[in-house]
């Protein structure tokens, strides 16, 4: 078996989705400094390694039983690193059973970390984090599966949208407030939007291991993925109108091209060859990370 380096351990993790963790945790603390006027850099610290702790533990997870129900060993033409998993078992980088120990040991110091931070700033933030890292297990893990009841997409996105701002707010506040979670909705869309398009190309493999996700259920279909990045906007600009989200949030509008990009991608090639929709996917991603930017700045601002 090849020799474990570091950057093999963190590979396994897929850390080119990371940003997709950071970036809330980034928002929720720029609301609490914009409304609060607080920053605490030491549990800003904190919130940050728990929250990309979990992030690398679930996926190091979800590559695990993505084994076992042969979802990646049966995908031949994986598009990594957008979707088909690290792919270490499949290489013989990892052993299965060095993978699954590894993705407890991350989750079990998220777990730490969070209990810690429990202990030092209120017990609300045990039921947010428990939320999200028992549904982040179980998102791939039996006998929940989320992800093969249609449930997948839009979990993931609260847990990577409304949770994890409303914890990074809590952490730096002790109190929770609506701005955070009007302000975690575009986030939300977006996320969700980002594995439901991950969907599309894993579309026969996970059909046929039985991975129902909710391209699996519904079939390939593009204006689900458009109503995902459109009420993402919806939210952003009622946010705006009812003065819950900062005027400067409206700079979003202008990463809109992407989306259409990615939908004219998806349009074209949905049905052909997974490769072609790299773009889209990449699209995607950028608009997701844009549209946080935009957020956190126009509350720094």
């Amino acid at each position: 078996m090849t020799q474990k380096t570091i950057s093999i351990w963190i590979k396994a993790t897929r850390p080119q989705f990371f940003t997709i963790i950071i970036l809330p945790i980034l928002l929720g603390t720029a609301i609490a400094n914009h409304l609060q006027g607080v920053f605490l850099p030491f549990y800003f610290c904190a919130a940050l390694v728990a929250g990309l702790f979990t992030h690398a533990g679930i996926n190091v997870i979800n590559d695990y039983f993505d084994h076992l129900n042969k979802a990646d060993d049966l995908n031949k033409t994986p598009l990594t690193p957008f979707a088909g998993g690290s792919r270490m078992i499949q290489k013989g980088i990892l052993s299965a059973r060095e993978t699954y120990h590894y993705g407890l040991l991350l989750l079990s110091i998220a777990v730490s970390i969070g209990l810690f931070l429990v202990w030092a700033r209120g017990l609300p933030l045990l039921w947010i984090g428990l939320i999200g890292v028992l549904s982040g297990y179980f998102y791939s893990a039996p006998p929940f599966s989320f992800h093969s009841r249609g449930m997948g997409e839009m979990l993931v996105g609260l847990n990577f949208g409304v949770l994890a701002v409303l914890g990074a707010y809590y952490v730096q506040t002790q109190t929770l407030n609506l701005t955070t979670i009007i302000a975690a909705l575009p986030l939300t869309g977006l996320v969700a939007a980002i594995l439901y398009l991950n969907g599309f190309p894993d579309f026969v493999t996970d059909k046929q291991a039985g991975k129902n996700t909710l391209v699996v259920h519904l079939g390939k279909r593009v204006p689900i993925y458009i109503l995902l990045i459109s009420l993402s906007f919806i939210a952003l600009i009622m946010g705006v109108i009812y003065h819950y989200l900062p005027l400067l949030s409206l700079f979003s509008l202008f990463t809109l091209p992407l989306g259409f990009k990615a939908i004219k991608t998806l349009y074209a090639h949905y049905e052909e060859e997974p490769t072609k929709l790299i773009p889209a996917i990449k699209n995607t991603i950028m608009l997701h990370t844009l549209v946080s930017v935009f957020l956190i700045l126009g509350f720094i601002v």
